[in-house]
């Protein structure tokens, strides 16, 4: 997975938002979010199986069938993550396809490499 530098604007600084009955503190500034998903990489994938009683292996299933991605596409996944979306994209687009993964978080990102090298899947070498 490619290791590239972006810099965000946080979503809010100022006051919490009014229409947001769960939101009790300002919105998490780009840094705050960053070192957030940089912690808990190691424990990301596990967090989402608890979290969406692993429903989120259904969606990302859905969203690569809806993508309309194709064999030989070139696709980009943006805030990967571990790579799940790239995984399965990789598999959709073939190994004459490319896939790219994008992330923030330098830790998230390095949990994609090595579950990359862990899986190798001939096709996954088409991930960046």
């Amino acid at each position: 997975m490619a290791s590239l530098q972006l810099h965000l604007l946080p979503l809010s600084t100022g006051p919490c938002l009014p229409s947001s009955p769960f939101r009790r503190s300002p919105v998490r500034s780009s840094t705050e979010r960053q070192a957030l998903f940089n912690r808990i990489a190691p424990v990301y994938d596990n967090l989402n199986d608890l979290l969406s009683l692993g429903q989120h292996r259904i969606w990302k299933r859905m969203a690569v069938s809806w993508s309309g991605a194709k064999k030989g596409d070139s696709v980009l996944d943006l805030c990967c993550g571990s790579g799940d979306l790239a995984f399965l994209l990789s598999e959709k687009v073939g190994s004459s396809g490319k896939v790219i993964g994008l992330d923030f978080s330098k830790e998230q990102l390095s949990v994609a490499s090595s579950r990359q090298k862990l899986m190798s899947k001939a096709f996954y070498t088409n991930i960046e």
